[in-house]
């Protein structure tokens, strides 16, 4: 078994319902759950917007990272996000959704591909992942 740290975030609908599906599918597809931080609101990130609520996770899982990435896409889809983005390439586009899952961590997996990169490149860029990384870090 492989950990794995992910992060959570839902600003549409009813955030607290989006984000308890995600981590039922993700028990019931990815694996364990064995660790867990509190859940944070906080503002849109990369775009002005509904306020966030995020969590950081940790699960035991036997898929490989980009088998686990399409894993979470289908949750993601699942839970009612569109399957295909209307990012333009080369550009970053930020918008609302009822679920959004990030592979953090995989292991110490260091990884880029046109799909994944680990650990996620903008882990420094946003406050609330640092703390709520802490946050985990001191769970036993």
């Amino acid at each position: 078994m492989k950990n794995v740290i992910l992060s959570l975030g839902s600003n549409l609908g009813d955030r607290d319902f989006y984000l308890a599906a995600a981590r039922n599918m993700l028990e019931q597809r990815v694996g364990e759950m064995t660790r867990k931080s509190e859940v944070m609101e906080t503002k849109s990130w990369g775009y002005d917007s509904h306020d966030y609520l995020n969590q950081v996770v940790e699960y035991a899982t036997e898929w490989e990272p980009l088998e686990l990435l399409r894993v979470l896409k289908e949750i993601e889809v699942a839970l009612g996000r569109p399957a295909e983005s209307k990012t333009k390439p080369g550009t970053q586009d930020y918008h609302d959704r009822t679920i959004d899952i990030d592979i953090l961590y995989y292991e110490d997996v260091e990884m880029t591909t046109p799909d994944l990169t680990i650990p996620h490149p903008r882990i420094q860029e946003r406050p609330f992942i640092q703390e709520l990384l802490k946050q985990l870090k001191t769970e036993n």
